[in-house]
């Protein structure tokens, strides 16, 4: 049996782990949340992830650039690989659970993500889930991953290497959410999450 499992929804169980809450002091993921995610209930876009996808398509196609204050989207664009291939696809392993997904663009030996956040504070994504796509990355001589960051007022950069990058605490959120899955799997429709035909030779894919 492997767990299929994609940062979005890792880093969703860290905030209901820690109980973290918005500006109104409302917990963000309380346990109904959780399973919804995990279940893929599909909501309406918020304005707060609208942006970040018109940020995302503004850097890397030239889209709607005139949204944002003048000189982000060219400081955005200093920091990633002159060139690279977008929506590149990554697999990586732990245990019996595969993390997959897409990083926003691959150059020859960096990888890189787009994001924006109303507030931006250093470290923001030391313990993002993406971190991950380092252990698949790295089969295509890719070591570094940088978070491109914007708070449309300013842009970031935060750059994490597979050589120093510690990934025990994402490894115990996993080993976390494993179990929280099999006391839930009453109410888990999303059946892709779990694939029980996997064997050992599949597994070795990703290692």
């Amino acid at each position: 049996m492997i767990y299929r499992l994609y940062p979005t929804l890792l880093n969703s169980f860290s905030l209901y782990l820690n109980q973290t809450r918005d500006v109104n002091g409302k917990i963000i993921v309380d346990e109904i949340e959780m399973i919804e995610r995990i279940n893929r209930v599909k909501k309406p876009t918020t304005k707060a992830q609208q942006k970040g996808v018109d940020f995302e398509r503004a850097v890397t196609l030239g889209e709607n650039e005139d949204l944002f204050a003048e000189g982000i989207i060219d400081k955005a664009r200093n920091l990633i690989p002159d060139k690279y291939k977008t929506q590149f696809y990554v697999e990586s392993r732990y245990k019996n659970t595969q993390i997959y997904g897409y990083v926003d663009g691959v150059g020859e030996h960096v990888a890189f993500d787009l994001k924006s956040t109303s507030y931006y504070e250093p470290g923001r994504f030391l313990k993002n889930h993406q971190n991950l796509y380092l252990l698949g990355l790295q089969k295509f001589g890719i070591e570094q991953l940088d978070y491109v960051i914007t708070d449309f007022a300013d842009v970031y950069v935060e750059s994490y290497h597979l050589n120093t990058m510690d990934f025990n605490p994402l490894y115990e959120q996993i080993e976390k959410f494993t179990a929280f899955l099999e006391e839930n799997k009453r109410f888990i429709r999303d059946k892709k999450i779990v694939d029980r035909k996997a064997n050992d030779n599949q597994l070795s894919l990703f290692e």
